[in-house]
């Protein structure tokens, strides 16, 4: 542009001058005005061919912009086609989800109002268990307290006749229980068939009657007794249940009270006649031996041991809860033996 201001200049400036000018003049401003004329045509070459590579590369990079606009466009609506559908996977993936939590939830409260209901029915039949336990224990111990009742009268009436076959010369008389408990396999004691109500000695073949000796000499053999040897009949019984035969003991035993029922060591005879029984497994016979010793010998030195193993003959016939009442009465009335020591740690156990 201001090439060309110039060259106008340069006219008018020619114009005015053409009047007053000389030749010389003329020909200076002639040669000035090719100069000026060919410096136009070069700046112009110059500056055309500039604006035009300029001209071209802006063009280029205006197609190159244009080609990333084009791509960046396709590029954005891929975009936005994806998010269109991930929006909508994940509209119907939450919708689905929400149906499952629902019915899931749903699953779950019936089971809930299920096991409720359940609980509360195993609720009260564990009450009424708890009732019936109550209820069996406490027929239980009853019945055991009867059992306890009936063996001491038993036992009583076993003394009762004892008394009566040594005072009038018969046969020594042993009272047996009517029923006896037997063992079968390895499950619960049941009643056997009624035994016989009692026998003579110690099998059902009669002994040999003696006459009745006059009471002077009944009363020097008690006292010969108390003082006999260690070969006397006491000691060759206690010798024959040392040696394991607890059968013969027994009949030892038994004759030593018959021939003195009254004696010192009777409660001794009958705790080891109890212990003849207990070795050879007739627990329910031991039993009533030793309740002999408790009912008619409290104070003796061997009532406490005859409590516990009465207590642990009912063991053996697995009648705990009466077990349980003897070792508390041992522990009760005898607290300060051994024997109620051993009573407190089998009680534990049951």
């Amino acid at each position: 542009m201001k090439g060309i201001g110039n060259i106008i200049v340069a006219g008018c400036s020619l114009f005015l001058l053409c009047q007053c000018a000389t030749q010389d003049d003329l020909r200076k401003l002639n040669y000035q005005v090719r100069a000026v004329n060919q410096k136009v045509e070069e700046v112009k070459s110059s500056t055309v061919e500039k604006l035009q590579k300029r001209q071209a590369s802006s063009v280029n990079k205006l197609d190159q912009v244009a080609d990333d606009v084009v791509r960046l466009k396709s590029r954005l609506d891929e975009q936005a086609h994806l998010q269109s559908q991930f929006q909508e996977q994940n509209s119907q993936a939450l919708t689905t989800l929400q149906t499952t939590l629902e019915e899931r939830l749903a699953a779950t409260e019936t089971k809930i109002a299920e096991n409720e209901a359940r609980l509360n029915q195993l609720q009260q039949q564990i009450e009424q268990l708890g009732a019936g336990i109550t209820t069996m224990q406490q027929a239980r111990i009853r019945e055991a307290e009867r059992r306890a009742r009936e063996a001491a009268r038993k036992a009583e009436l076993a003394r009762q006749r004892t008394v009566m076959a040594a005072t009038s010369g018969a046969s020594f008389v042993r009272v047996v229980p009517d029923k006896r408990k037997v063992r079968v396999g390895r499950g619960r004691v049941r009643d056997a068939a009624p035994a016989a109500t009692s026998v003579v000695g110690a099998k059902t073949k009669p002994e040999k009657i003696t006459k009745p000796a006059p009471k002077t000499v009944a009363a020097k053999e008690i006292t010969a007794q108390s003082a006999a040897p260690a070969s006397g009949p006491f000691s060759k019984a206690m010798a024959e249940f040392k040696n394991g035969n607890y059968k013969k003991a027994y009949q030892d035993f038994e004759k030593v009270l018959t021939s003195n029922p009254k004696g010192t060591r009777a409660a001794e005879v009958l705790f080891y006649m109890g212990e003849s029984l207990y070795n050879q497994g007739e627990y329910d016979l031991a039993i009533l031996d030793y309740q002999k010793v408790i009912s008619n010998h409290a104070k003796d030195s061997h009532t406490p041991a005859a409590l516990l193993k009465q207590g642990m003959s009912f063991e053996k016939l697995t009648d705990n809860e009466t077990a349980k009442i003897i070792y508390k009465k041992l522990i009760n009335e005898y607290g300060g033996t051994p024997e109620a020591a051993e009573a407190k740690k089998r009680l534990a156990n049951l």
